[in-house]
């Protein structure tokens, strides 16, 4: 079903909308793989990284959630907005205006969103019936809070990457730019943070859009947990794409009759929010890396 094919005017025609545009990305097939991927991949782990004490290095898997499931969004929004647009052009009148048709397309987020939070429960769950190591950072040795701020981070990287793919799709209309925003954003993710990890101002490193808050096991057996508030930078990530904020925002920015002045002042506060909860997770939380007690099982030198 095309997105052209509902009519565009009142409340009604845009709850059309979303819902057309949110089926679209449920049945995309990058999307799909991207799910499959990720729980595939978990399931895989849970099986073949064999340990007497439980599931390892539990709290670093969302990143395996947001690698598969998010990036599959990025390209498939991405994707998906420039079939809308296409779409338009090809007939004589378009269903609303670009920036409502923008609106809709971010409903494309709400399957990403679904699949990132059944992974987290998946993930949860797991580890509940296989059980962790009772020197591991998770429930028991952390605030739950903490625990979960960095297990939620999960379905929220999964519904930016389906908002960045709206951007992208709005702003960039060369071959293979879906993909360029994908690796751009890989690329940024460990540059911006790898050199600070092991330093004192590892809490600076919460700029970049997916930050790790968990190394993995260390030669000694330990694991190092990273400085910052994990709860406030969910709040940046929030705010950068699930409350509307840069990444719709932008893409509406592309239609310049929407670029009011009650929406430049909307496009200031979303900022101003982000700007405060990167402060607040930067300057509040743990100040220091965090070291555990060793586990035996997992000493490799």
């Amino acid at each position: 079903m095309s997105s052209l094919s509902m009519p565009a005017s009142g409340i009604a025609g845009h709850r059309a909308m979303a819902v057309i545009e949110a089926r679209r990305m449920a049945r995309h097939p990058v999307f799909v793989l991207g799910v499959a991927l990720g729980f595939v991949a978990l399931g895989l782990y849970v099986v073949l990284v064999d340990d007497e004490t439980g599931v390892p290095v539990v709290l670093t898997l969302p990143l395996l959630g947001a690698f598969y499931i998010g990036l599959a969004s990025v390209i498939a929004a991405a994707l998906l907005t420039r079939s809308t647009e296409v779409a338009v052009e090809a007939v004589a009148t378009a269903p609303g205006t670009e920036a409502r048709r923008t609106l809709a397309l971010a409903a494309a987020g709400i399957p990403p969103l679904v699949a990132g939070l059944v992974f987290s429960v998946a993930l949860v769950v797991l580890a509940k019936v296989i059980r962790v190591a009772p020197q591991e950072w998770w429930f028991g040795t952390l605030p739950d809070w903490q625990v979960w701020s960095i297990v939620l981070m999960c379905p929220v990287a999964c519904l930016d990457g389906a908002l960045l793919g709206v951007l992208a799709g709005r702003w960039l209309r060369f071959r293979g730019a879906s993909g360029m925003v994908a690796v751009a954003l890989i690329v940024v993710s460990l540059l911006g943070q790898a050199p600070l990890l092991d330093t004192g101002s590892s809490e600076w490193r919460l700029w970049v859009p997916w930050a790790i808050f968990h190394t993995g096991d260390n030669p000694d057996g330990t694991q190092t947990l990273i400085a910052g508030n994990p709860a406030s930078y969910l709040g940046y990530l929030l705010a950068l794409g699930a409350l509307g904020a840069l990444a719709v925002l932008g893409a509406m920015w592309h239609d310049r009759n929407a670029r009011t002045p009650r929406f430049r002042i909307l496009v200031a506060a979303v900022v101003a929010a982000a700007l405060a909860f990167f402060v607040l997770a930067a300057t509040t939380g743990n100040h220091d890396n965090r070291v555990s007690d060793p586990i035996p099982s997992r000493v490799t030198g």
